[in-house]
Parts: C-alpha cells; sequence; structure tokens
C-alpha cells in the first residue's frame, strides 16, 4: 500500500486511546474531544484542535510546527449535489449543516491566527472556507 511505504512521517491526530504502529506519530487532541473541537493551539505540548475536520487539525500542526505563511490545498468546504468531498472512498456522508459547522470553527481560529501575525492563504478561488485570503495555486507554485 502507498501509506505504508511513503517516506513521509505518519502522523494520527488521536481523539480517543488507540494503539497505533510504532512509526506513527500520534499528536494528542487538546484537553478531550470537545474541548479540541474549539481549541486552537500555538504549541503541541497540551495537543491541538480539530475542528471536527482533518483540515482544521493539519491547519493547527503547522501552526504548532512554526510554519508561516501556509497554504491551504484542498479545502474545498462546499456541499453540492449531496456531495460533501470531491474525492470518492470517505466512509459518511457529510450533511451540509456539517460542512457549515467546520466552517464556523475556521472562522473563529481565523482572527487567533492572525493576532499571531500567521499568513494562511487558501488556495482554492471557490472554496466556501471565506476566513482566509484566496489565491490561485499557480500564483504561488
Amino acid at each position: 500500500m502507498k501509506f505504508e511505504q511513503t517516506q513521509a512521517y505518519k502522523v494520527w491526530l488521536c481523539t480517543y486511546r488507540a494503539s497505533l504502529p510504532k512509526e506513527i506519530y500520534i499528536i494528542l487532541v487538546y484537553k478531550d474531544y470537545n474541548t479540541g473541537l474549539r481549541a486552537l493551539t500555538f504549541s503541541s505540548t497540551e495537543g491541538i484542535g480539530h475542528g471536527n475536520n482533518s483540515g482544521y487539525g493539519a491547519l493547527n500542526l503547522a501552526i504548532c510546527l512554526g510554519a508561516n505563511p501556509i497554504y491551504l490545498l484542498g479545502y474545498d468546504m462546499n456541499h453540492r449535489n449531496g456531495r460533501s468531498h470531491w474525492h470518492k472512498g470517505h466512509p459518511l456522508k457529510q450533511k451540509e449543516k456539517t460542512v457549515q459547522n467546520f466552517i464556523k470553527f475556521f472562522d473563529q481560529a481565523a482572527p487567533k491566527i492572525a493576532a499571531k501575525k500567521i499568513k494562511v492563504i487558501n488556495l482554492n478561488p471557490k472554496s466556501g472556507l471565506n476566513c482566509f485570503p484566496k489565491k490561485n495555486p499557480e500564483d504561488v507554485l
């Protein structure tokens, strides 16, 4: 499998107790699942926020690792024709309300990120996530 053969770091945001292989880095959620839902941390010492979606957790991890600027790629945040994911294979279909809640967590985090002078750019001009400036990928790559 491609995932098993990758040379990239394998990271798991653990929102519950789990036993994982030793090559997977476990990052804890901030305090507990419900607190971590709305959390945004600037150090992973106490864990990171998850915003109920992997994109939020990835953004929070990038912040904790000191990335600046941060470019968001694949943050569509749209719910069209009953589809919440651009790809096949996601086990659960998200409701439109769920996707809107994802956006709310980003909206709450954006001013905190800006206050730390961390620049976040969304590389999807058609994204439903509007709390960060948008650019075309071609403009930055």
